[in-house]
């Protein structure tokens, strides 16, 4: 079915009628009834088009990773500001029920000062996404393949939102275990890290196996976060202490929660920021510290101390 007449059946199918559509060749941001753009087109086609957008006026929301590398999201970053508009990525989980509360219950003390963090996001990207099929560019790509793009970055604002603190100095190992003869780059990333305010972690990403937690260590208890970054129901938040299970946040088993529903979340806490003028969340420089991390953590070196989104900026 060619594209316009399903981006029409899904507009009817959600009950939209007052719908436009724009042929490639049309300059859509030119449309001054256009306020707002989501940009949901392959992550390597994001920096022309934020730009675009950007010098056209209009607000940005774009899907995540922002971009293929920390040079290019600094570009966008910084043609949002000359341009005076806001640019927020699409970082969908952290607008989950359970995510929500693990930065409340963190940052409030309910677990002490934390001294340990440890994370893993993983899957067997062989099954769905073989070489040669639709979405092998996971494997293919050079610039925007590999794990640390496609999930890593999930754990990269994770720790960061969560514990609200940066990872600032990361020890990276990249290795491949289950790499096909096509692959273009390593489908693991293992590494040690410590914040700007010095707790230290580890973080692993692989395209191996099936695995999705993050777990904080601290001083009167564990809070383990599960299954967050899947867009199915089930996502866990799980509070120990004394090795014993207290607390238990399920978002599959309670049906006052919801877990789905991020998408639609995310785009009214976006649309309200315009409304009111106020800032959204992640903030632009967030996530160009995110770009500036994932870019370390495709290096082997020991250690590699990340610079802040404010010097980046600067250099």
């Amino acid at each position: 079915m060619p594209r316009r007449e399903l981006a029409l059946e899904l507009a009817a199918n959600a009950g939209l009628t007052d719908i436009k559509t724009y042929d490639y060749d049309v300059p859509m941001f030119e449309d001054p009834a256009i306020d707002a753009v989501y940009i949901a087109i392959p992550t390597g086609l994001h920096l022309g088009a934020v730009i675009a957008a950007a010098k056209a006026k209009k607000a940005i929301l774009c899907e995540k990773p922002m971009g293929n590398n920390a040079e290019e999201v600094r570009a966008m970053v910084q043609a949002s500001k000359d341009n005076n508009v806001p640019l927020m990525t699409d970082y969908m989980a952290r607008f989950s029920d359970v995510f929500q509360k693990a930065k409340e219950m963190i940052q409030g003390g309910d677990i002490g000062q934390v001294s340990f963090v440890t994370t893993h996001f993983s899957y067997p990207c062989m099954d769905p996404y073989p070489p040669g099929k639709p979405d092998g560019w996971r494997w293919t790509d050079p610039a925007g393949g590999g794990p640390l793009l496609d999930i890593g970055i999930y754990l990269a604002f994770g720790i960061r939102e969560i514990l609200g603190e940066r990872l600032a100095q990361v020890t990276p190992l990249n290795m491949n275990t289950t790499v096909p003869p096509e692959a273009a780059v390593p489908d693991t990333t293992a590494a040690v890290f410590v914040t700007d305010k010095g707790t230290p972690g580890t973080l692993v990403t692989t395209f191996s196996h099936s695995a999705l937690y993050m777990t904080f260590f601290g001083a009167t208890g564990n809070l383990i976060v599960k299954d967050n970054f899947y867009q199915t129901s089930g996502a866990v938040l799980q509070l120990e202490r004394n090795r014993e299970v207290v607390d238990v946040l399920n978002t599959k088993l309670d049906p006052n929660l919801s877990h789905c529903d991020n998408y639609r979340r995310e785009f009214e806490h976006f649309s309200n920021a315009l409304l009111t003028n106020t800032p959204h969340s992640p903030s632009a420089e967030d996530v160009l510290a995110d770009a500036l991390l994932l870019d370390a953590l495709k290096k082997n070196a020991t250690p590699i101390v990340a610079p802040t989104p404010a010097q980046y900026l600067q250099a």
